[in-house]
């Protein structure tokens, strides 16, 4: 070939191979600026996140400031109201500053410059009847002038912290009492007044006026300078500002990775092009190599066309599934596939067709009928309209994945169906599984917590050292055999407490590599058991509190189970073991008991036993016991036994009793003495009576000139004078003597009739009539006669009384009986007299309290008394046509054996 043709092939050939190299550079130079471009815009970007971020955060601050301002402000309203006491200014004070952990002193001011009150009581800074500083004097009298709230410059505290201090006035009208001062710690500003995403992200400073850095976040000094940003904070104002510089992240790229990538990429693939040339030449080696790799391979090696059939097929088709290669070539694929895998290969078939390579599994049958599972690479060439595949035997591999699947489903299984909560972790302490129980108890999901280390998503953050401590306990191996509790926060911010129990995570191999822990919710069984201590301590307060003896006793064996202080100071602090009767508790006998215990089972509970009044045997006290069966805490019947000491009020019963029928037979006395000339004046007449007759019958007698019928009816005369005068004597004698009150069935009737024969006398002499109104046919009632005619008397005679000023027309007192329902008999004594004011009327029983000039005022006290122990009820009612009704009434003597027999 000529020297010019060699040439002119060459130039083509040298632009073919320049051209890569030309586009490579291009490409290269093309990247490098649009990554330049990219990096400026992200910069930009960054930056504005950073400034919406500190603005946002000094918003935040703002509002935990303004917080605080009004909770000072409500303070100061309610010390100038004078509604706040120390007490409850220190229990308001100290629970705003542990919500508010930027604060450090709240403290009340007075007008003279002076602490009055300072939260929290241990303070060291703040302490009563310290005096301001003249640091301090500026905002306190510059609060005082304006009227709101204002900040001071902040400080060095004694303690060597920055503060801030807000000053806010306390006015009463226009006066001036002092302010109310919350002290910020600057460093707790920074520190709690923005979220920890934000100290995550950000180094946090507040700067002053000239500059300085008062106080910061975080003492990382690995920040990004470039992304910082500085805003003025207000309030306080005072020049302070807030700048953020945003922290190096430690999966940052650097900016120059990008350009050294693709000048690196862009060598590699100019080598690459240089090293194309190298092996277009060793090409046809490789397909030699290739032809001989074809018939060695182990796999099953084949080319097939689009058509499903096979063109050619290496030897191992034969040692694997018994088909000669030869015999193959011509037969379609599916013909040795297996008929329930058709339609899948089928599919991955059509996929090839469209120039997608595919890996599928399918079962394809041996020679021996068999079939073995194989798993196919197959990529297509479209030009050529072949496909080159290439099948490895999964037969072993399938079926032991087979049993692996189903071992690992049942072990899910069971993991996923327990209720208590799994969790490991490797050596490092790093989670590395939970089941879902875990995931439900803390709720976050497994993504959240797989590959989460130390602090853990659920550690509550007041409890951070606890917890890591545990942990370090775990991860030394000296976790106790008993677990360990610990209190753990739900994704919600729920508190729940939780019992670890920790076990060795042993590998196949025998290996550690890791510890496992089974967790148990235990919040409602502790808050449970918390609850019934609670309750038992305050039943055994109470019961030991009562004057009252307690005990509790086996029904069957009497043996005393339980027995509270004040039955222990009686009965000996050795008690509880002993039987009751062992012990001399005063208890009724068997055949008192309303039903026998020792026969009670649990279907009869509960039960009364027995209600009454006991003497103790040895020492002579009087008691008030109560008896009841019911059920013991281990399920057997027991009797439990209330003994109250009543000895005292027996004995004032007693006397109080005593004293009242003396009382009742002094006033008797006292109305006989008062009725004493009115009797005298009712004697005279009979006895008069019977001296004319009787002086008559002598004279008649000596004269001569009697008659016996004449004589006769003198003396029958004077015999009837002589037993009226005699009935007037014994009534007046059994009216005062002294007797125990004896009830008995009476007709009140008779009651009247007696009573009002008294008091007949009196309303004669004063001109009043006296008008008995009694229905027919009452029953009988149950009273002691005296007694009630005692009262009837007392309840005339004030009537009588009361109508001394009225007038002659009008001078009328009724006593009126009639029925009072079916089981009682009501008396009503009515008068025209001047009344009872509303006043009166509330004190009218009131002992020693009368409306008379001369009374003693016990006489309707005494009358009431009488009523209530014949189980009645003295009223008194104001009169429609003027004056006064006192009424009572008495059960009839049916109503009195009913309630005998109840009792």
């Amino acid at each position: 070939m000529p020297d010019s043709n060699k040439t002119a092939m060459q130039t083509p050939l040298r632009w073919y191979w320049t051209a890569p190299y030309v586009a490579v550079v291009v490409f290269a130079l093309s990247m490098l600026a649009l990554v330049w471009l990219l990096q400026t815009r992200e910069l930009e970007n960054q930056r504005n996140a950073v400034a919406r971020d500190v603005q946002w955060a000094e918003q935040t601050m703002r509002l935990h400031m303004q917080g605080t301002e009004e909770f000072l402000g409500q303070l100061a309203r309610d010390l100038a109201n004078e509604t706040l006491d120390p007490d409850a200014f220190q229990v308001r004070a100290n629970q705003h500053i542990a919500n508010s952990g930027e604060l450090v002193n709240i403290t009340w001011v007075g007008a003279d410059e002076v602490v009055r009150w300072s939260a929290p009581f241990d303070t060291t800074d703040w302490l009563a009847g310290d005096a301001l500083t003249q640091v301090q004097t500026f905002p306190f009298n510059r609060a005082r002038e304006v009227g709101r709230p204002i900040y001071g410059e902040p400080y060095k505290s004694p303690r060597g912290g920055m503060v801030l201090e807000v000053y806010v006035p306390v006015r009463h009208g226009r006066g001036f009492r002092g302010a109310i001062v919350g002290v910020y710690s600057i460093e707790g500003m920074v520190r709690y007044l923005v979220p920890g995403w934000f100290a995550e992200k950000y180094r946090l400073a507040l700067d002053n006026v000239r500059g300085e850095t008062l106080a910061v976040n975080s003492a990382l000094r690995d920040t990004d300078e470039t992304l910082s940003f500085q805003i003025p904070l207000d309030p306080p104002g005072n020049g302070l500002s807030l700048r953020a510089t945003a922290f190096r992240t430690s999966g940052a790229l650097p900016q120059a990775l990008p350009t050294v990538l693709i000048v690196g990429l862009s060598v590699i693939v100019l080598w690459s092009l240089w090293m194309l040339r190298n092996h277009v030449l060793r090409r046809v080696q490789v397909e030699k190599e290739r032809d001989r790799l074809f018939n060695l391979s182990l796999d099953m090696l084949c080319v097939v066309g689009f058509d499903g059939a096979f063109r050619r097929c290496n030897p191992a088709f034969e040692h694997i599934l018994g088909h000669a290669p030869e015999a193959l070539p011509g037969s379609a694929l599916l013909d040795i596939v297996h008929r329930d895998d058709v339609a899948a290969t089928l599919e991955q078939m059509r996929r090839l067709t469209s120039g997608e390579p595919v890996k599928f599994e399918n079962r394809c049958r041996c020679a021996d009928g068999s079939y073995k599972w194989l798993v196919w690479s197959i990529n297509p060439v479209r030009e050529e309209k072949l496909v080159y595949g290439v099948a490895h035997d999964i037969t072993g591999r399938k079926a032991a994945e087979e049993a692996l699947r189903a071992e690992s489903a049942f072990r899910k299984a069971m993991e996923e169906s327990v209720l208590t909560g799994l969790r490991a972790i490797d050596l490092s302490g790093r989670i590395i599984y939970v089941n879902s129980a875990f995931c439900r108890m803390v709720g976050f999901s497994e993504q959240e917590l797989i590959g989460s280390g130390a602090p853990f998503p659920y550690w509550p953050t007041e409890e951070f050292d606890i917890c890591r401590r545990n942990l370090e306990l775990t991860l030394a191996g000296r976790a106790p055999p008993s677990g360990f509790e610990m209190r753990i926060r739900r994704k919600n911010g729920e508190r729940l407490d939780a019992r670890f129990y920790l076990s060795p995570l042993i590998d196949l191999e025998g290996r550690q590599t890791g510890w496992m822990a089974s967790v148990t919710d235990i919040t409602e069984p502790k808050r449970v058991r918390a609850a019934l201590e609670a309750a038992h301590e305050r039943f055994e307060a109470v019961i030991d509190g009562l004057d009252a003896a307690v005990f509790v006793a086996d029904a069957r064996t009497d043996e005393i189970l339980f027995a509270n202080r004040a039955f222990k100071s009686i009965h000996g602090f050795d008690a509880v073991g002993r039987t009751v009767r062992g012990v001399a508790v005063p208890q009724p006998e068997r055949g008192d008991y309303r039903v026998d215990p020792r026969g009670l089972t649990v279907g009869d509970l509960p039960r009364e036993l027995f209600d009454g009044e006991l003497q103790h045997p040895l020492s002579g006290r009087w008691y008030h016991v109560r008896e009841h069966a019911t059920r013991w805490v281990d399920g057997r019947v027991v009797r439990m036994g209330i003994a109250t000491d009543i000895t005292d009020r027996k004995q004032t019963a007693e006397v109080s009793r005593q004293q009242e029928e003396r009382l009742q037979r002094t006033a008797r006395l006292i109305t006989m003495g008062e009725m004493a000339s009115t009797l005298a004046h009712e004697l005279n007449q009979p006895l008069s009576a019977i001296a004319n007759y009787c002086a008559g019958c002598v004279t008649r007698i000596q004269g001569g000139g009697w008659k016996q019928e004449d004589i006769l009816g003198a003396m029958q005369k004077a015999s009837f004078q002589a037993e009226r005068a005699g009935k007037i004597i014994r009534r007046i004698r059994e009216f005062v003597k002294k007797s125990e009150p004896r009830r008995s069935a009476v007709q009140i009737s008779d009651v009247l009739d007696d009573a009002l024969g008294f008091a007949d006398i009196d309303a004669r002499r004063v001109g009043i009539r006296i008008v008995a109104d009694v229905a027919h046919d009452l029953p009988a009632v149950y009273a002691d006669r005296i007694m009630i005619e005692q009262v009837l008397l007392n309840l005339v005679r004030n009537g009588l009384d009361a109508m001394a000023d009225t007038l002659a027309s009008e001078r009328e007192l009724t006593v009126r009986a009639r029925a009072f329902g079916p089981h009682a008999v009501e008396v009503a004594v009515i008068d025209r007299g001047h009344g009872i004011s509303e006043d009166d009327r509330m004190r009218l029983f009131t002992p020693f309290y009368t409306t008379k000039a001369e009374g003693m005022g016990m006489g309707l006290n005494i009358c009431r008394s009488i009523i209530e122990f014949h189980d009645g009820r003295l009223v008194v009612d104001a009169n429609p046509e003027g004056g006064t009704i006192f009424s009572f009434t008495l059960p009839t003597e049916a109503a009195s054996e009913r309630i005998a027999r109840r009792a």
